[in-house]
C-alpha cells in the first residue's frame, strides 16, 4: 500500500482479519510494496531540475541559440538574432495555455534520454520564415492560419536542421 493511501475503518478491520487468519501474511505484503515502483509527481508543480540544472539548461540552450542563428542567417540571407529569453518549468497545462492558435509545434524523441520534446515556433515567425524561404520580404501573413501542405513540408525540414544544431549543442552532454 502506498504511503498516501487512507484507508476506511471497514478496510482496516478487513485487512487485520486477513492478517489475523494467514491469508495475506505481512511479508507477501512487504514483497509487493517494494515490486511496485510508482513514483508519485505532482503535475501542479514541476520540481524536477535543481537550480544548477537550470543553468545548465540555460548554458545549453544558449549554444543552441548561437548554431540556430547561424544556421538560419545563412539560409535566409538576412540578420538573424536569437536569444535565450528564460528557461523555466512549468506545468503542461501552463504551457499548453500559453500556445497561440493555431500554433506551429513538432514533438520529438531525444535518444538516449526517455520521452518527447515539444519544439513550438511562433505561427508568425514561421510564415516570415516561409516568406523569407520564398523570396519575399520575410512578412507574416495578416491573418493567422494553419500551414498548407507545402509550408508544412518547409517548417518540418527547419525543425530537422533546429535539431540538429540542438544535439550538437547537448553533444557534450
Amino acid at each position: 500500500m502506498a504511503g498516501s493511501e487512507v484507508l476506511s475503518q471497514s478496510e482496516i478491520d478487513e485487512l487485520l482479519s486477513a492478517l489475523s487468519t494467514g491469508a495475506v501474511s505481512a511479508d507477501e505484503m512487504k514483497v509487493e510494496e517494494k515490486q511496485r515502483k510508482i513514483k508519485i509527481y505532482d503535475f501542479k508543480r514541476p520540481d524536477k531540475f535543481s537550480k544548477d540544472q537550470i543553468r545548465t539548461l540555460n548554458m545549453l540552450h544558449e549554444n543552441f541559440a548561437r548554431l540556430l542563428n547561424t544556421y538560419l542567417s545563412t539560409n535566409l540571407r538576412t540578420l538573424v538574432h536569437i536569444t535565450v529569453v528564460s528557461v523555466d518549468q512549468l506545468t503542461y497545462e501552463e504551457f499548453i495555455r500559453s500556445l497561440s492558435n493555431p500554433s506551429v509545434i513538432g514533438v520529438f524523441k531525444m535518444e538516449p534520454l526517455k520521452g518527447n520534446v515539444i519544439l513550438e515556433l511562433n505561427p508568425n515567425i514561421a510564415f516570415a520564415i516561409i516568406d523569407r524561404l520564398f523570396g519575399g520580404p520575410g512578412l507574416p501573413p495578416a491573418k493567422a492560419r494553419a500551414l498548407t501542405d507545402i509550408e508544412e513540408v518547409i517548417i518540418t525540414r527547419l525543425f530537422n536542421r533546429a535539431l540538429e544544431n540542438l544535439q550538437e549543442a547537448w553533444k557534450q552532454v
